[in-house]
């Protein structure tokens, strides 16, 4: 089962629009963390069997440091942007990742029962880290640190696309569309349900974001743009050959477990993604 998409998530993710109406969408669509219920969640989770318990608290960990990186890469975007309304964006995106970083941190707490405030919680998703997370949060880190010193238009795409687009467009949707069908497999989660739908409605608006800048810039450089985006594409296909081969050797048990999913499905939704996000930029 994959996410269910709605018309206006659709909309954000594979349409190029007006900053202005990216950021009025922001100000609309405000959520609280602490509004988020769950009782039900932890109750849930408390049923499920050491080995199913180990395989969800494995997807958390890619999820808190899918967060906890992201948020920490946007400082030199901001810097680098070029154009007060871009950057206007890109703040607002800061304040997103923070809050989806402090959901992850309450869902440690609260339905997974951990202790230790942060550093407990990291510690635990540091002991669930894979060698293909390793390499995607690796080289998505040097695409954008690249910008501090050479903060040029060319960098500044690139980083974009493979932020933007492959590491939020591809990599992080497909393990939320994998991921929400195992919490309806797996008993009553509804606060998990709830926060991930409030989640993918703000990385629908940052892939948008992502979308109308390397729109724009192919627009005024079509040659120019594409040759920058196909040493990202390259870069990804080569991490995407390696990820399938890892996870086929030594990742399979605890895919299942925690998506529901093997290597070759992971793969293929993946790339499913990627070919809609070239569409939507008009590459």
């Amino acid at each position: 089962m994959l996410y269910p998409m709605s018309s206006e998530l659709i909309e954000l993710e594979e349409q190029a629009r007006p900053y202005r109406a990216l950021y009025d969408h922001w100000e609309r669509t405000q959520w609280a963390v602490g509004a988020l219920d769950f009782s039900t969640d932890a109750r849930s989770f408390a049923a499920l069997s050491e080995e199913t318990q180990r395989g969800v608290v494995w997807i958390f960990a890619h999820r808190f440091h899918a967060e906890f990186n992201v948020a920490r890469l946007l400082a030199p975007f901001l810097e680098a942007a070029p154009g007060y309304e871009l950057q206007l964006l890109l703040a607002t995106q800061v304040a997103d990742e923070h809050r989806h970083l402090q959901a992850v941190l309450r869902i440690y707490q609260e339905v997974f029962g951990v202790e230790g405030g942060f550093e407990g919680v990291r510690e635990l998703a540091d002991r669930n880290r894979d060698p293909v997370a390793e390499s995607l949060y690796a080289a998505l880190e040097q695409r954008v640190l690249a910008l501090k010193d050479s903060p040029d238009e060319d960098t500044f795409l690139q980083a974009v696309f493979s932020y933007h687009l492959v590491g939020e467009g591809v990599v992080a949707r497909t393990a939320q569309n994998l991921a929400v069908g195992q919490y309806e497999r797996l008993g009553e989660f509804p606060g998990l349900i709830e926060g991930q739908r409030l989640v993918a409605r703000d990385e629908a608006r940052h892939i948008g974001i992502g979308v109308s800048y390397v729109r724009g810039r192919i627009a005024e450089d079509g040659d120019r743009a594409r040759a920058a985006i196909d040493d990202c594409l390259e870069q990804f296909g080569q991490l995407a050959a390696q990820g399938l081969e890892l996870g086929k050797a030594g990742l399979e048990d605890v895919l299942a477990t925690g998506y529901g999913a093997d290597a070759d499905a992971f793969h293929a939704e993946a790339m499913r993604l990627l070919q809609l996000r070239l569409r939507s930029i008009g590459y």
